[in-house]
């Protein structure tokens, strides 16, 4: 019987990611600067002081939840028999079934999904693991072995 290949990646650079959610993020509180600055014609007094106060809130809420995504630790990435791990540089560890969740060539977004239906996002980038990239996606996109049960053998 064939025995899955072991693979690992040290994850550590995430500029990509970071790039990408602030992009998004200052899109969205431009949105809401220009939301804004449309609506403080038609109003006067409490509805500007409401306005303002709504497009702060949400402005603000938007950068506390882009500071939160691009938080991400480095980590060590491995996969074995099918079963994904992922070490985090503080000690958490994450096992599971791996999926890709978005892939830009150059850029993979993995979800880690575990056995209680716990979900760990993974940021990839091609940048410093070029001579791993092609191994990871082929490792990612391969499906898990099948059990031995499932080839018609019987359990020991």
């Amino acid at each position: 019987m064939r025995e899955s290949v072991l693979f690992e990646l040290r994850l550590r650079r995430f500029g990509v990611w970071r790039l990408a959610i602030g992009l998004v993020a200052s899109a969205a509180v431009a949105a809401m600067a220009a939301w804004a600055a449309s609506m403080w014609d038609s109003q006067e007094g409490a509805g500007r002081a409401l306005i303002s106060a709504v497009a702060a809130a949400l402005s603000l809420a938007t950068i506390v939840i882009a500071v939160s995504l691009g938080r991400v630790e480095g980590g060590l990435l491995t996969c074995r028999d099918g079963v994904w791990t992922f070490l985090s540089d503080a000690g958490g560890q994450r096992s599971g079934t791996l999926e890709v969740a978005m892939d830009l060539g150059g850029f993979l977004l993995l979800r880690l999904v575990g056995e209680a239906r716990t979900t760990a996002w993974l940021p990839v980038q091609r940048r410093g693991v070029e001579d791993q990239w092609h191994g990871l996606r082929c490792a990612a996109y391969s499906r898990p072995p099948l059990a031995p049960s499932a080839l018609g053998f019987p359990r020991e």
